[in-house]
């Protein structure tokens, strides 16, 4: 049993470091805060947040914050610049009002899509060196890391 739960260790140990290559991976050439437009970069942060807010129309800040892992404080300070720049709408909650909702603007949505029309084409150049046999084996993959990872993470489920 001993070795057992050793070996598991060790196999836990080599997918984390294969995660983080993963991760570093994505981050490099999928999601590498190119600029769009003349608006600048957009960090895939903002990006989620905005992405999430498009999907579920009105979300509490407290709720978004947890939705993306983040301190409540850092999310409202995400949400005063969103706001600033316009990308999002504050709402007070109608059924309490401690509760400050937030809604992605008309603006905030043509930005997200510009954003990821432009990450899409990027995919597309960098993926040129893939064959369809490649394109498929990547597809899949993907999609069997969402299907074990949503067991992780019920929450998710709402917003995708």
């Amino acid at each position: 049993m001993e070795k057992s739960g050793q070996r598991d260790k060790e196999k836990l140990g080599e997918m984390f470091d294969d995660l983080l290559l993963l991760y570093q991976l994505i981050q490099k050439n999928i999601f590498n805060n190119n600029s769009i437009g003349n608006r600048g970069k957009m960090s895939f942060t903002i990006y989620s947040i905005l992405s999430m807010l498009k999907s579920a129309d009105k979300l509490p800040i407290s709720e978004t914050a947890k939705q993306m892992c983040i301190k409540k404080q850092n999310m409202t300070y995400m949400a005063d610049k969103l706001t600033e720049e316009g990308l999002i709408k504050r709402v007070p909650d109608i059924n309490d009002r401690r509760v400050t909702n937030i809604i992605i603007t008309d603006k905030g949505k043509e930005y997200v899509e510009k954003w990821q029309k432009n990450r899409i084409e990027e995919m597309r150049q960098n993926f040129t060196c893939f064959d369809d046999d490649d394109l498929e084996r990547l597809l899949e993959s993907v999609d069997n890391m969402k299907y074990v990872l949503s067991k992780v993470d019920n929450d998710l489920k709402k917003y995708r």
